[in-house]
């Protein structure tokens, strides 16, 4: 009896655990969308129909932007979301998305980038030191992000003050 009750509250705290991850993933997939609604890139910088998105080891993350992608769009744009677990193939990338899990890539991938007009976003916060525009964090039990305004120009990206304002700033 005992085996079943110790076994039965595992699976509900792994239940409740995974369910948690799914709303952290939902939240950062639609805060992700709102960056891209408050963030101008060049005309030159993609392709005229498609937005794309690539997320890198983080499969959660992309199937909630596939989700997204099939009910909104970037301007007039068709949202295209593509999954990949390397810092490699990301030439026509207008946001990348990076893993917590692979945040050790982020000076690898800024460096990839630099001067190519693709918004650098992590999942793990601190980031921006090395190179990313945005990095989720969690302030007092609340999904936030920290932004860098100079690394998003360094990229020929404008972004709107709102989106500045409403993040925490950092450089």
């Amino acid at each position: 009896m005992k085996q079943k009750l110790v076994f039965l509250l595992l699976v509900l705290c792994f239940a409740t655990t995974e369910e948690a991850f799914s709303q952290m993933a939902k939240f950062k997939a639609l805060f992700l969308y709102n960056f891209t609604q408050n963030v101008e890139w060049p005309p030159s910088a993609s392709n005229p129909n498609e937005f794309v998105i690539t997320v890198i080891g983080d499969k959660e993350m992309a199937t909630e932007l596939e989700k997204l992608a099939q009910v909104k769009k970037v301007g007039t744009k068709t949202i295209v979301i593509k999954q990949e677990n390397q810092v490699k193939n990301l030439e026509d990338s207008q946001v990348i998305f990076l893993s917590a899990g692979k945040s050790s890539l982020m000076s690898m991938l800024s460096s990839d980038q630099d001067g190519k007009p693709t918004l650098l976003i992590s999942s793990k916060e601190g980031l921006c030191s090395d190179g990313a525009a945005i990095s989720f964090t969690t302030v007092d039990g609340k999904l936030r992000y920290e932004i860098c305004s100079t690394n998003i120009e360094k990229h020929g990206l404008k972004v709107n003050n709102k989106l500045l304002s409403l993040g925490i700033p950092v450089n």
